[in-house]
C-alpha cells in the first residue's frame, strides 16, 4: 500500500499558503520590475555610465589659428628630420613581413620568416643558443649570390647529433640558404628558404627567410650599406 499522501485532498493542501503567496508575489514583481528596467536601459535607451566631459587645455584655446598652423608645421619638419631617408628595409617580426621602403613610400613588400626565440643548450657543456631574430638597427654588410651555409655547432646538436670539426665538409650546406644572401653581421642572413610554406611563421634560429622573387628583388635592388630595422 503506498504511503505517499493525496494531493487531491483539502487535508493534503497546506493551510499557510496564502501568507507565503503574499510573500512571492511583490517578490517576483520586484524582480520583473527591476529587470525591465535593466534591460530597457541596456537594450531601449543608452545606459550612461558616466557622461562624456570635453576637456579643452585653456592654453592652447588662447591660440590663434596662424600659432596652431605653425606648431603643426614645425612637428611635421622635426619627423621628417628622424625619419630614415632614402632606400631602407624594415622587418616587422611581429606579423613577420618585410618592407622596402624609399623616401617614406613602400615599394615592395614580402612575407617573410623570423626567429623562433626557442633556447637550445649543448648536453655537454650548457653552452646556451637563443634563436631570436635581433631587433633594432643594422646593415647590410655584404652580399652573396649562391651563398654557402658553413653549419655552426648547433645545427648539429639540434639534431642530436656530434658536432664534426671546424672546417669540416660536413659542415659546407650550399642549398639551404637559397640563391641569394644579404649579410647583416654577426650570423644573421636575409636569405632564401626550402620551405616555402612556412613563410609568414616563427620558424628560424634568427635569421630571415624570403620567398624566391622577393629575394631576387632585394639582391638586385637593395645595395651595401643599407639600413634594416626590426622590430
Amino acid at each position: 500500500m503506498s504511503t505517499e499522501p493525496d494531493l487531491s485532498t483539502p487535508e493534503s493542501t497546506p493551510r499557510k499558503s496564502f501568507p507565503l503567496l503574499l510573500v512571492l508575489v511583490p517578490l517576483v514583481l520586484l524582480v520583473l520590475t527591476v529587470g525591465g528596467a535593466l534591460v530597457l536601459a541596456r537594450f531601449g535607451n543608452p545606459l550612461t555610465l558616466m557622461p562624456l566631459v570635453t576637456v579643452t587645455d585653456p592654453q592652447l584655446a588662447q591660440l590663434s589659428p596662424n600659432v596652431l598652423k605653425s606648431r603643426a608645421a614645425k612637428a611635421r619638419t622635426t619627423l621628417e628630420r628622424v625619419r630614415p631617408q632614402g632606400l631602407y628595409i624594415v622587418v616587422d617580426t611581429y606579423r613577420n613581413r618585410l618592407r622596402l621602403v624609399e623616401d617614406g613610400k613602400v615599394v615592395r613588400e614580402a612575407l617573410c620568416s623570423t626567429g623562433t626565440g626557442i633556447v637550445l643548450i649543448d648536453p655537454r657543456n650548457k653552452r646556451k643558443w637563443v634563436f631570436d631574430t635581433p631587433l633594432g638597427e643594422r646593415i647590410i654588410e655584404r652580399k652573396q649570390k649562391n651563398p654557402v651555409w658553413m653549419k655552426p655547432d648547433w645545427a648539429f646538436i639540434e639534431e642530436g647529433e656530434e658536432p664534426p670539426p671546424p672546417g669540416s665538409p660536413d659542415r659546407v650546406d650550399p642549398y639551404s640558404l637559397g640563391d641569394y644572401g644579404l649579410y647583416m653581421g654577426d650570423g644573421y642572413i636575409i636569405h632564401g628558404t626550402l620551405f616555402k610554406s612556412l613563410l609568414g611563421r616563427r620558424v628560424t634560429h634568427g635569421c630571415i627567410r624570403l620567398g624566391d622573387e622577393d629575394l631576387e628583388y632585394l639582391y638586385h635592388h637593395v645595395p651595401i650599406g643599407t639600413r634594416v630595422y626590426l622590430y
